[in-house]
């Protein structure tokens, strides 16, 4: 699946030019604007990204995972992002060391260029769709505002992208080797976002479609919890020795839970009034307390709001992921208002192309959106943002490629027909 050997000189060397210009660009980017693309201020300690960097200088330090806890160990998040961090600054230093974070992931936007093509050209067939994809991809400016970020984003869609590859492979060769390697990604994911952890949900409902034997679906759940155990043990022996019970990802649920709860931003009228005892804030307690008050919030919402909240949960969810692209700080003098046209293009685009592909029946294109619903799904009960959007937007290049080469060919082809003047 991975190999380029039956496609010709040209392709191969038009691919490779279009990987290092990224990797390029990514770079001269992340370099050349530096910190000016922070979220936040080492000063205050205000946003993600200079919360990680903390992380990992705790880390290098004491050899404690925290996370805006100073010292104390944290189960706020989960932990390769942090260990990369302090990996890269352990072999370059503290200046160097975010520099070459940078570096590293224009070298994963590149790389995900290549898969970009290799999806395609497994989905669709065609070496055409194949590398309109790939150009489409590194023509997406909000991945150079992420290589250049101090997120997890930029690896965990490089994760992403692999796992979709390894999971057509399987369903494609069915072997406990390939389910294998899914669940090695499938585990990466789950060691950058707790929120991937049901996604053997979608192998299994392609095992159902295609009537495996019970015999045989056991085997394949077998190896992937099997993989998935033992690479998430160090994590849950960590937890277990630092806390003193079994804590399979996070403890961090209520606050996007409840943050994903109010209706466009807004607590539900009369909610405080029927619970006073939060005393007009929501926003306060424990996890567990945070959990409780959005299942009560939600309930609450759909008994008095049904309508208001219906639409929250359904247009809402899928524009507060997809709306706008996920781009915090400007980039030669653009932000995201000034992309949103294109951003829009690309999303409108892509529907139209998975409406096309559902219509034909395009069968390896199932996979894909499947995985594409899951982590659309996924956010249904959690808050919605274009940060949380942003990974799965190559799925839309996906679907894009072959509507914008399918029009290229219409207008070729009128205009071959008008006669000469």
């Amino acid at each position: 699946m991975f190999s380029l050997k039956k496609e010709t000189r040209q392709t191969r060397a038009r691919l490779l030019l279009l990987c290092l210009f990224v990797f390029l660009a990514s770079c001269a980017i992340s370099l050349g604007y530096g910190d000016r693309l922070l979220l936040g201020s080492y000063e205050k300690m205000n946003d993600d990204d200079v919360k990680y960097v903390q992380t990992a200088d705790v880390l290098l330090e004491t050899g404690v995972l925290s996370y805006n806890t100073g010292g104390e160990p944290s189960t706020f998040i989960m932990p390769v992002f942090p260990l990369l961090l302090a990996g890269v600054k352990w072999l370059a230093g503290d200046e160097g060391g975010i520099a070459l974070l940078r570096i590293l992931q224009g070298a994963f936007q590149a790389f995900g260029v290549y898969l970009m093509f290799i999806l395609a050209r497994r989905v669709f067939q065609n070496t055409r769709i194949s590398m309109t994809a790939a150009v489409l991809l590194a023509l997406y400016l909000p991945d150079y505002f992420i290589s250049a970020s101090i997120l997890t984003e930029s690896a965990f869609r490089l994760c992403l992208m692999l796992t979709v590859c390894c999971l057509m492979r399987a369903l494609d060769k069915p072997g406990v080797g390939g389910w294998a390697m899914f669940a090695v990604f499938w585990t990466a994911l789950c060691y950058f976002k707790p929120h991937a952890a049901l996604l053997p949900l979608v192998p299994g409902l392609f095992w159902l479609a295609r009537r495996y034997s019970f015999k045989k679906m056991l085997s394949y759940t077998v190896v992937i919890l099997g993989v998935f155990a033992l690479l998430m043990s160090p994590w849950w022996i960590r937890n277990y020795e630092a806390f003193g019970r079994f804590i399979p990802f996070t403890e961090a649920a209520g606050s996007p839970l409840i943050l994903g709860s109010t209706a466009f931003g807004q607590v539900p009228d009369g909610f405080y009034e029927k619970y006073p005892e939060y005393g007009g804030d929501v926003m306060k307690g424990s996890d567990d307390d945070l959990a409780q008050a959005a299942g009560r919030m939600i309930a609450y919402g759909f008994m008095h709001e049904p309508l208001k909240y219906a639409a929250f949960y359904t247009f809402g969810k899928f524009g507060g992921l997809y709306g706008i692209a996920y781009w915090e700080r400007p980039i030669f003098g653009m932000t995201w208002a000034h992309y949103f046209p294109v951003h829009a293009a690309y999303v409108l685009i892509g529907l139209y192309g998975i409406w096309l592909s559902l219509k034909r029946k395009w069968i390896g294109a199932y996979a894909p959106l499947a995985v594409l619903s899951y982590f659309t799904l996924i956010y249904v009960p959690f808050i919605a943002i274009p940060r949380y959007g942003y990974p799965n937007m190559f799925l839309f290049v996906l679907f894009m490629s072959p509507v914008l080469i399918g029009l290229f060919d219409r207008l070729r082809a009128r205009k071959a027909e008008r006669p000469y003047s």
